[in-house]
């Protein structure tokens, strides 16, 4: 009978460290960010699908703007690239990555395929994957300040929301 004590001693032990070491991990973590300047003009039939659905109010991803007036030489696409790491036990579900506006923004999406602006990003647990946020803005932000943003990176796991800010500089 004394062992058997000892033996469920040990296994309340093994599952409380468990537990402890999963909550502790249940965040993710920026590894890197990178981002990437294109002029609208070049990818200009993409701007127009975006023109269109603004006019329309059929915008998938999340307009700063009413109105995208003018052309595509009055616009840039910033692609920022986050590579994220999951290192805890259970998987990041509905992870989005929305910037936080700066004078000139018009509208943001959080991946680089349009068709899937509301697809369910998942990062399994114990790995990395990238994701991505493009940002639409005037082309009068060509700074080296304009791709200088703040984001907030949100995520569920085990249906618990959760959230963390990450910077490009």
């Amino acid at each position: 009978m004394k062992y058997v004590a000892i033996f469920m001693a040990l296994l309340v032990v093994a599952a409380g460290v468990l537990g402890i070491y999963t909550y502790a991990n249940t965040r993710l973590a920026v590894v890197s960010v990178s981002v990437e300047m294109v002029s609208a003009a070049q990818r200009e039939s993409e701007f127009l699908s975006w023109q269109s659905a603004m006019d329309h109010d059929a915008v998938a991803g999340t307009p700063f703007t009413d109105e995208l007036p003018g052309s595509a030489d009055d616009y840039s696409f910033f692609t920022y690239t986050f590579r994220l790491k999951n290192g805890g036990l259970i998987d990041a579900e509905m992870v989005e990555i929305q910037p936080v506006p700066v004078n000139g923004d018009v509208l943001a999406y959080s991946t680089t395929d349009a068709a899937a602006v509301n697809a369910n990003n998942v990062i399994p647990a114990g790995s990395e994957r990238n994701l991505w946020s493009v940002v639409l803005t005037s082309a009068r932000n060509q700074s080296a300040l304009a791709t200088a943003r703040s984001f907030k990176i949100t995520y569920y796991i085990w249906g618990i929301p959760r959230s963390i800010t990450a910077a490009c500089k």
